[in-house]
């Protein structure tokens, strides 16, 4: 199983919004860039390529319910 911080779960939340990146960035305090950094070590993790594959995951996994 994959281990997920705390903050990249939260992140992940937040991305199965209809947020964009910055609005995410904005609300977690964070910098665009940080949220790009947390956003491509979860896809490198999770094996997914997109926003939609990581929603999916989150729905598939208890993260997020719609």
């Amino acid at each position: 199983a994959v281990e997920l911080k705390e903050r990249e779960i939260e992140f992940i939340e937040h991305a199965c919004t209809e947020m964009t990146y910055k609005q995410i960035a904005e609300k977690m305090f964070l910098s665009p860039k940080t949220i790009e950094g947390y956003r491509d070590s979860i896809y490198e993790k999770l094996n997914l390529k997109n926003r939609i594959g990581l929603v999916l995951y989150a729905i598939r996994n208890g993260l997020f319910t719609p």
